[in-house]
């Protein structure tokens, strides 16, 4: 960059004097702007927005601005200098292009009772327009700030901003004090901090997460992101830089469709791609790929393709016991916005391939990849029966799916019933004449809506009666053959379509119970028989 100086000689000067020199600097500058190069063409000049900085006396600040044509920089003040090698100027100038100068500020001139305030005049095309202004606090004014272990923090490091938690600091003053301004992507502890004279004060900084910012670290640039405290007379400014050193480079927070990854279903075309949640109340349908997003530091994460192989055991994709030879699952999109997409499937029965393939993919990010994964995937991410390990499934699975002909179902839906939670139980439509005219008399329910099972007492079971959260609400009703109600340990749980009814059968069970679920219209959609098994 060029510059142009021009300095009063002898170690002092009164403030007059100064200005006198600055306008002889000035007017030099033109004179040289002007006639620099006669084949220039001229260009309108476009001003930058005004910048508002601190800088107390013995600190230095670095002040970026961009110029589109020609430009000299004047500073208003005999404190306020700029700074470059072991010179110190009071004019710089250059050409078009964005600068930094580095602003330095003395004790020159420095009032007690109140802050001095220097204006960076920037002149162009004939122009001068006030785009900087530099503000230094009252004389004998001082504040600094510590870590909790007591050791000064320095300007040029900064204060760190905390990622889930508060990075904390403490703060201590000549003077009263108060944090007047702060990013907006950072958030104070107790939304305030506020100090009295030569009393320490203890705060705290925190990044505002918003599902992205929080991936990328950010440098400490006081020009851009800092903390300034103030006293209430506006004596005394004090800035400093803040830095955040990002989210934790182990973490990883994945964000899928549903609640699940495992139990997705594609269709042989790959365009149609289906799970059903649990108790088989609720189905989800994507089309053509499963979106997803991955939050982790900097976007940097691998993702590990795995396919079940020939021994019916999962392995990385490519690996001796794999049953293909080429990429069929796919990962696309930018940064942290994702789809997985999945090849059509025509099995070939002359390479053995079997009739649907199974495929499972993970998410990890970089650092534990490259710490734990590396080299040795199927080793590290798998049991020794073949399967994904219990931690990865749950926090770095991202789909587990199988691959087949999907046949439409035809025909009414029944039950879905789990006996202690987890083993599955068949039902039946009832052919007993009897009850079912009790229930079709009584309960309006249609023959083709009533389902059998047999139970012994004490046995529990989990109970999905398949219907909407429109159809039913959790009520429910349970009677005898007589139609009589009987009393039960029964509760409705879940919500919406995953709704199920859990009951422990009576230990003096010796004849049929019946539950029906009624409707939010007091409609009754479904029955369930139980009969005693022996």
């Amino acid at each position: 960059m060029k510059k142009f100086s021009l300095k009063p000689q002898g170690g002092s000067c009164t403030k007059m004097f100064c200005k006198s020199w600055l306008f002889i600097g000035l007017l030099a500058t033109f004179c040289l702007a002007a006639c620099s190069d006669d084949d220039d063409k001229a260009e309108t000049p476009v001003f930058p927005a005004k910048q508002n900085i601190v800088c107390n006396a013995g600190e230095t600040t670095d002040f970026t601005f961009t110029a589109n044509t020609n430009w000299s920089l004047a500073s208003s003040d005999i404190w306020c200098k700029f700074k470059s090698d072991a010179t110190e100027e009071y004019v710089v100038s250059g050409t078009a292009g964005t600068h930094t100068v580095t602003v330095m500020a003395t004790g020159d001139d420095q009032k007690v009772d109140k802050a001095s305030v220097a204006k960076l005049e920037l002149t162009m095309g004939g122009q001068t327009i006030v785009i900087g202004e530099v503000t230094r606090s009252a004389v004998g004014s001082e504040l600094k700030i510590f870590d909790l272990e007591g050791n000064e923090i320095d300007k040029s490091t900064g204060l760190k901003v905390g990622y889930d938690s508060y990075a904390q600091f403490k703060v201590k003053a000549n003077f009263r004090f108060a944090v007047t301004n702060l990013p907006g992507w950072v958030q104070l502890e107790g939304g305030s901090l506020v100090g009295t004279v030569d009393k320490e004060v203890k705060g705290g900084l925190k990044i505002i997460q918003d599902e992205n910012r929080e991936k990328y670290p950010v440098e400490a640039n006081i020009e851009k992101n800092v903390i300034t405290f103030a006293d209430e007379e506006g004596k005394a400014f004090y800035e400093f830089p803040i830095y955040y050193e990002g989210m934790n480079s182990t973490e990883i927070k994945l964000t899928t469709p549903t609640t699940f990854a495992t139990g997705w279903v594609v269709t042989m075309d790959g365009k149609t791609f289906t799970q059903q949640s649990i108790g088989g109340t609720g189905t989800t349908t994507l089309q053509n790929r499963l979106p997803f997003t991955i939050k982790t530091l900097k976007d940097d994460y691998v993702i590990v393709f795995m396919s079940k192989g020939w021994d019916d055991k999962i392995h990385l994709v490519g690996s001796m016991y794999d049953f293909f030879t080429y990429d069929w699952m796919h990962c696309e999109g930018e940064k942290g916005n994702l789809s997985i997409i999945i090849d059509e499937y025509k099995p070939n029965s002359w390479n053995g391939d079997p009739e649907e393939r199974s495929g499972y993919i993970l998410a990890f990010s970089r650092e534990v990849y490259e710490r734990d994964i590396k080299d040795k995937e199927e080793e590290a991410i798998l049991t020794e029966e073949g399967e994904i390990e219990y931690r990865y499934e749950q926090s770095n699975l991202i789909m587990a799916f199988t691959q087949k002909e999907v046949k439409e179902e035809t025909g009414p839906k029944s039950f879905t019933i789990k006996k202690g939670g987890e083993e599955d139980v068949s039902v039946t439509q009832t052919t007993d004449q009897n009850l079912l005219d009790i229930i079709q008399g009584n309960y309006s329910i249609e023959n083709k809506n009533v389902y059998s099972m047999s139970a012994n007492a004490g046995d529990y079971f989990l109970i999905y009666p398949l219907l909407s959260a429109n159809e039913w609400a959790g009520a429910v009703s349970v009677i005898n053959r007589q139609g009589q109600n009987i009393t039960v340990d029964g509760e409705t749980a879940g919500e919406g379509d995953d709704m199920y009814y859990g009951i422990a059968i009576p230990d003096t069970f010796v004849e049929e119970l019946i539950i029906i679920f009624r409707g939010p219209d007091y409609i009754n959609r479904k029955a369930l028989v139980i009969t005693p098994a022996n």
